[in-house]
């Protein structure tokens, strides 16, 4: 039996059109699951005394800043909750420079698209006296502090 033009171009038409669905299913579930595939878990970072005090400090290679101020030493996660975007350091906490979203030093969403709060992480030193982040173990951000 021969296929007709309209039966062909109406076979791809749906083609295109689950393939679009499916696409867009992707793209909507990519952005509830965060960006840490292909990260370790646990992680040295060196030691509390090269953290400068009362800075946060971008470690780019784990996507985290490292806070440390008298009490101690915190880590939290430098990517945004939305879509993933590295954060930058703002005088009220932290931005988002992709989708303007922002929080403040504790983490908590202030404003935009960030659908909930920045990921806090357990500190504790190694034998050898580095910090090590676990990536695994997520913390309250007033939880307390590694005393270093």
């Amino acid at each position: 039996m021969k296929e007709t033009r309209r039966s062909f171009i109406r076979k791809g038409a749906a083609i295109f059109a689950l393939a679009a669905g499916a696409l867009a299913v992707f793209t909507l579930l990519r952005q509830l699951v965060p960006r840490m595939i292909g990260q370790k878990k646990r992680v040295k970072v060196g030691k509390s005394n090269t953290f400068p005090v009362d800075t946060f400090t971008y470690i780019d290679e784990h996507k985290i800043y490292i806070y440390r101020d008298h009490e101690g030493v915190k880590a939290v996660s430098a990517i945004c909750t939305h879509l993933g975007c590295i954060l930058e350091i703002d005088e009220d906490g932290f931005l988002c420079p992709c989708h303007g979203s922002s929080y403040n030093r504790s983490g908590e969403v202030l404003s935009g698209p960030a659908p909930r709060a920045l990921s806090w992480y357990q500190v504790s030193k190694a034998p050898d006296g580095q910090l090590v982040i676990d990536m695994t173990r997520q913390v309250k951000p007033d939880a307390k502090f590694l005393t270093t």
